[in-house]
C-alpha cells in the first residue's frame, strides 16, 4: 500500500487506485502544441476522437476532441472522426478518418514509442467516403498534427 503524508497523519491509498489514476491520465486525449505550432492529438489502438474541424482562411482551425470507443461515434456536420484500431496479423493498425467538414483535411499520423518516430503516414481528406491508412503497431501512440486543407489527388502526399 502507498501512503501520502497529509496535515492529520498518513493517508493510505491502495497501489491499484494510484495504477488506476496513472492509467487514465495517460489513455486520455491530449491538446498540445506540437513542433510546428499546430495542434495535435494522440490516439491509442482501439480509441477514436471526434472534433470539430472548421477551415477559415485557408487554415483549418481543430477543436476539443471527444474519445469514444472505436466504432462507437460518428462525425456531425462541421467534424471529423479519426480512429485507431488494434494490431492485425500483420503488425500495423490502420488509421480510420470519416470527415463531414467543409472541406477535405490532410493531416500526419506519427506513430512513437515514447518520443520516437517509428512510422509515419500522410492522410489526405476525402470528404466522399471514409478512408484508412495502415501504421506500424509497435508503438506507445499515434500523434494526430498537421491539419491542412486538402489538396487532393496526388498532391496530398
Amino acid at each position: 500500500m502507498f501512503h501520502m503524508s497529509s496535515a492529520g497523519g498518513r493517508l493510505p491509498i491502495p497501489l491499484w487506485l494510484a495504477a488506476a489514476a496513472l492509467a487514465l491520465n495517460v489513455s486520455a486525449p491530449k491538446a498540445f502544441a506540437a513542433e510546428s505550432g499546430g495542434q495535435a492529438f494522440d490516439l491509442h489502438p482501439g480509441q477514436e476522437l471526434t472534433f470539430p474541424a472548421t477551415v477559415e482562411g485557408g487554415k483549418v482551425a481543430v477543436g476539443r476532441p471527444r474519445l469514444s470507443r472505436l466504432g462507437a461515434a460518428g462525425p456531425a456536420a462541421g467534424e471529423m472522426t479519426i480512429g485507431l484500431t488494434k494490431r492485425d496479423k500483420d503488425g500495423y493498425e490502420q488509421v480510420t478518418v470519416t470527415e463531414k467538414t467543409s472541406a477535405p483535411i490532410d493531416f500526419v499520423a506519427t506513430a512513437l514509442v515514447g518520443d520516437v518516430k517509428i512510422d509515419e503516414r500522410v492522410l489526405c481528406g476525402r470528404l466522399d467516403a471514409p478512408s484508412s491508412s495502415r501504421i506500424g503497431a509497435n508503438n506507445w501512440r499515434v500523434r494526430l498534427h498537421d491539419f491542412q486543407v486538402g489538396k487532393g489527388g496526388a498532391a496530398c502526399e
